[in-house]
């Protein structure tokens, strides 16, 4: 005699193995990978206890990357291994990775020099993961700008600008008028009606930049940034 099985426990027990796989699938050991902290010359890899990797047995794992910089980026490869962020990203992006016997290398694509490296899985040695000292990040150059009655604006130095980061310390002297600064990936200005003095934190890049009247194109210089 045949007994049959209700449908509700069918379904029971394949909600059961599916949660099964799900919590293989969220068991997998996590990576930690993080990049350009403050903008800074930084890169790390650790373990899920926040120990930096050298050595790990093969599997799969889930690798967490922490991109802090738009001049950053953190790329991960090795055997059956190849996923990066982009260098303008900043956010966080999770990889699954399935690691074999091999050497495996981390580093951020424009300054591998500084910043990279190695740990081993499997039956290769282990090896210290080496990261270069990273030099300090680049500092600021400032700049001074004024912009006065009669919209006469300066900017000091306005030539043999490189690009990079700059602090612009602007003077705005003009009840009626405000400083512009626009230009590649800028657009900065004072309110016609203030007073009184701005810091700005920019990257300039290559390219030609126009600053001066806020209100009045034609009374605004222009330079070049190499």
């Amino acid at each position: 005699m045949r007994v049959g099985v209700p449908a509700a426990a069918i379904v029971a027990a394949l909600a059961l193995v599916a949660g099964f796989a799900g919590a293989a699938r969220a068991d997998n050991p996590v990576l930690t990978g993080d990049v350009g902290q403050n903008d800074g010359f930084t890169l790390s890899l650790t373990d899920s206890s926040g120990t930096p990797v050298k050595h790990l047995d093969p599997g799969t794992y889930t690798l967490v990357v922490h991109d802090h910089s738009t001049f950053h980026n953190f790329d991960f490869s090795g055997p059956g291994a190849a996923v990066s962020t982009a260098v303008e990203f900043v956010g966080d992006k999770t990889f699954t990775v399935t690691l074999t016997d091999g050497t495996y290398f981390f580093q951020c694509d424009p300054h591998s020099a500084q910043m990279h490296g190695t740990f081993t899985v499997g039956a290769v040695a282990a090896t210290t993961t080496t990261t270069a000292a990273p030099p300090p990040a680049p500092k600021a150059t400032a700049l001074a700008a004024a912009i006065r009655p009669g919209a006469a604006a300066t900017l000091r130095p306005s030539s043999g600008l490189v690009a990079g980061r700059y602090s612009i310390t602007v003077a705005d002297r003009s009840a009626k008028d405000g400083f512009r600064l626009s230009g590649p990936g800028v657009s900065k200005a004072t309110g016609a009606s203030f007073r009184g003095k701005v810091t700005w934190k920019v990257t300039l890049a290559a390219g030609r930049y126009s600053y001066g009247s806020a209100l009045h194109p034609k009374s605004r210089h222009s330079f070049i940034v190499s």
